[in-house]
């Protein structure tokens, strides 16, 4: 291979991955992760930050969860959705990574 073809190679493969971590930044911004409580009640979305941007309760979620349950399950599916938005982007470092 001569100098420009790998040249040219070289330059086309950083190309494609600043593309693809730009991908990424923007996926990363935007996400959300939402946890469901087993009975689907109760359900909490999380951003990438794993901060609480949205609590759904159903109709009839006072009477399954009374208060004192319903902050403890609150917190949990919180907890849930945050470790899962945190393993899909652990999965996708690969992008990051720098070629040896």
């Amino acid at each position: 291979m001569s100098e420009h073809t790998a040249a040219a190679a070289l330059l086309a493969e950083a190309q494609r991955r600043e593309a693809a971590l730009t991908a990424l930044d923007e996926e990363f911004r935007a996400a959300r992760v939402t946890a469901r409580s087993g009975d689907r009640l109760v359900a909490v979305t999380v951003d990438v930050r794993g901060h609480v941007v949205e609590v759904e309760l159903a109709p009839g979620t006072p009477r399954s969860h009374p208060p004192e349950r319903l902050g403890p399950l609150i917190a949990e599916l919180a907890g849930r959705a945050a470790d899962s938005l945190e393993a899909h982007y652990r999965s996708r470092a690969d992008l990051a990574a720098v070629p040896r």
